[in-house]
């Protein structure tokens, strides 16, 4: 019996396909430009951190000669240190509240409850950091704020809080995970809504209590949603600058200095701008190495690759 020949399938022209996808291809080409200009466009820019570029008239190659001062500048290290404890704890303490959060609003029944307490929390997330940063200054003010007003009605005394060095980390982390929590919930609710209610009523038969349908159905069905989370909040540990910026005070420099802080000072109002530029290379650099470190942290236990 002979074979019948396979139908060879004729791929269309690329004209073609543009045009029957144009009106998906226009809806994406205000990203696409957005990244091409902010984000790939810059990147020429690298090659002056080989340069003593700065505000002089003539610019000269210098080699290495700018990563070899920051390696050996303690403010650099400083700040580099810093930007760690800060965005780890960042992540340790915000990294499971919005999903805590989700778990609790899915447990509730009414649908218009959900709604009101997602709308609530995810307001703060619109809020720049420098409306955030006020209302932290004012509710910890030492002398008009609400939260030393309950400390000093206990017999307590008032709290400098944004000058304090002991108190200026936790500020940061608290004001970090009011603004962020809601994203993540958000994010987390949505996702909870893809488990299928079929592995519930299995698990509600096979014996499995609360707490064993939230270990053995919930957390492995939005498995997938925790990794990307975490390698999204990753890719952008070293990165933290408006928070920073417009809380921190000389009083505090030497907890809250961090590498985008200190690299706006040298680029920016030193106009060391050579210097500036190689030490953003270096911090995205770490950056990338930490994201593709999870990734294959995740390929290897998770079996699920986000890259």
């Amino acid at each position: 019996m002979t074979k019948k020949p396979k139908a060879v399938r004729i791929k269309p022209p690329l004209t073609t396909r543009i045009s029957k996808q144009r009106y998906l291809l226009i809806m994406l080409a205000p990203g696409i430009i957005w990244y091409v200009l902010f984000k790939y466009v810059p990147l020429m820019g690298l090659s002056l951190s080989f340069t003593d570029y700065g505000f002089r008239s003539k610019v000269s190659f210098v080699g290495l000669e700018n990563f070899q001062r920051l390696l050996t500048s303690t403010i650099f290290w400083n700040a580099f240190r810093n930007t760690l404890i800060i965005s780890l704890a960042n992540i340790v303490f915000y990294f499971p509240a919005p999903l805590i959060v989700a778990l609790l609003i899915n447990e509730l029944r009414s649908t218009k409850a959900k709604r009101f307490i997602q709308f609530l929390i995810y307001i703060p997330y619109f809020f720049s950091w420098v409306v955030v940063g006020s209302i932290f200054v004012n509710l910890l003010s030492p002398s008009s704020g609400l939260v030393n007003n309950i400390i000093t009605k206990f017999g307590g005394d008032p709290i400098y809080f944004m000058a304090s060095a002991n108190h200026f980390r936790p500020v940061l982390i608290s004001s970090y995970i009011w603004r962020q929590m809601g994203y993540g919930a958000v994010i987390y609710v949505a996702s909870l809504t893809t488990v299928q209610p079929e592995l519930y009523e299995a698990a509600t038969i096979d014996g499995a209590g609360h707490w064993g349908k939230l270990f053995y159905v919930t957390l492995p069905g939005i498995r997938s949603t925790i990794v990307t989370m975490l390698l999204l909040n990753l890719s952008h540990v070293l990165l933290i600058f408006e928070q920073v910026l417009v809380m921190y005070n000389a009083a505090v420099y030497d907890v809250a200095d961090v590498l985008q802080t200190y690299v706006f000072r040298e680029g920016v109002l030193s106009g060391d701008i050579g210097y500036s530029i190689a030490v953003g290379m270096f911090t995205s650099i770490i950056s990338l190495i930490l994201v593709l470190s999870t990734n294959k942290i995740s390929s290897r236990f998770l079996d699920e690759p986000i890259l």
